[in-house]
């Protein structure tokens, strides 16, 4: 029987303890890491923004903390063991909760793993999307710009010029007429030749979960919120919709349709050319893995036309109110 060196031996238990200790350190740095990007995605303020018309809301299995969390998890490819474990859900609970979501498409399976249909953005993806957009933001500037003569005019035959000049609609006529609220489903139709929102348990509506980062909207996008006292900016949380002197009565709205709709043009031709390399924007962010392009445009152009109304301020085209909202009422 031959012997054992037993001047390797020591030599040889001291290589087992390194090597059974690197795994250990690894498996703890993997673990630190999990339980950091999970953290991280738990420390976000997050919101919920639609794009809806009428009753096509989501239904209130959404209107959850957790359940945005979740969207943002699945979003950071964070494993659903993990999101249950900081929840304090059991697993059969988190599976339920994807199993409903799935049925009312606001999540589904991609290589076996749940993936978000719905638009999610945090601050990192929202600063890439501004500069992105850029390009496109200028050239519909420009052409709004070019065109002021012909806008003004249009709006010098309503009677909300009575009310107040160009100046003080200028944030209104500009952005909300020609871009979003009067605008938006042409767009819809016409640019992304969408005929219906997605279809969400009965519902059709864009959503979008966003991280928030200051006392205002998420990016600090501009919308329209629609009421006996409408409001439209990025700060309507913080809105008193009491009362306003902005009347647009309904020979008023019959003329900004048709403002929007002669704009409309224009603003195609824009969109058109930048066609492609929107398209490829969808796919150099990522979403392109998980959401559709419609999906990802229309917020994109959220975006895009909010970043043209700050060009238009800074150029002093038009005037944003001080408070971030312009409260008006049919």
């Amino acid at each position: 029987m031959k012997k054992i060196n037993c001047s390797i031996l020591p030599f040889c238990i001291l290589l087992f303890a390194g090597i059974l200790c690197n795994n250990v350190n690894a498996q703890n740095a993997k673990t630190l890491a999990r339980n950091h990007a999970v953290d991280t995605v738990f420390s976000k303020k997050l919101e919920c923004s639609m794009i809806s018309r009428g009753d096509n809301f989501p239904d209130r299995c959404i209107e959850r903390d957790s359940v945005y969390f979740l969207f943002a998890a699945l979003y950071k490819n964070i494993d659903i063991e993990d999101f249950a474990s900081k929840t304090n859900f059991s697993m059969s609970k988190t599976d339920s909760i994807l199993s409903l979501l799935e049925g009312k498409n606001l999540v589904h399976q991609i290589n076996g793993k749940y993936k978000p249909t719905i638009f999610v953005c945090l601050t990192e993806d929202g600063e890439k999307l501004f500069s992105y957009a850029h390009p496109i933001s200028e050239q519909i500037a420009n052409v709004i710009e070019k065109n002021l003569s012909g806008i003004k005019r249009d709006f010098s035959k309503t009677g909300m010029a009575a009310i107040g000049n160009f100046e003080h609609w200028s944030f209104f006529i500009l952005s909300d007429v020609l871009l979003d609220n009067w605008q938006i489903s042409n767009v819809e139709s016409d640019f992304l030749k969408a005929p219906e929102r997605p279809l969400r348990h009965g519902k059709n509506y864009y959503c979008r979960i966003s991280e928030v980062n200051s006392g205002r909207e998420a990016f600090g996008i501009y919308g329209n919120l629609v009421g006996k006292i409408s409001v439209y900016g990025n700060n309507r949380k913080h809105c008193n919709l009491s009362e306003t002197e902005n009347v647009v009565s309904a020979s008023d709205n019959e003329i900004l349709e048709t403002m929007a709709k002669k704009f409309l043009p224009k603003l195609l031709k824009v969109l058109e050319k930048n066609r492609a390399y929107m398209e490829n924007i969808y796919v150099k962010s990522g979403y392109s893995n998980e959401i559709t392009f419609n999906e990802f445009c229309i917020w994109w152009y959220h975006f895009i036309y909010t970043q043209t109304t700050d060009l238009l301020a800074s150029r002093g085209v038009l005037q944003v109110p001080v408070s971030g909202n312009f409260v008006y009422k049919f």
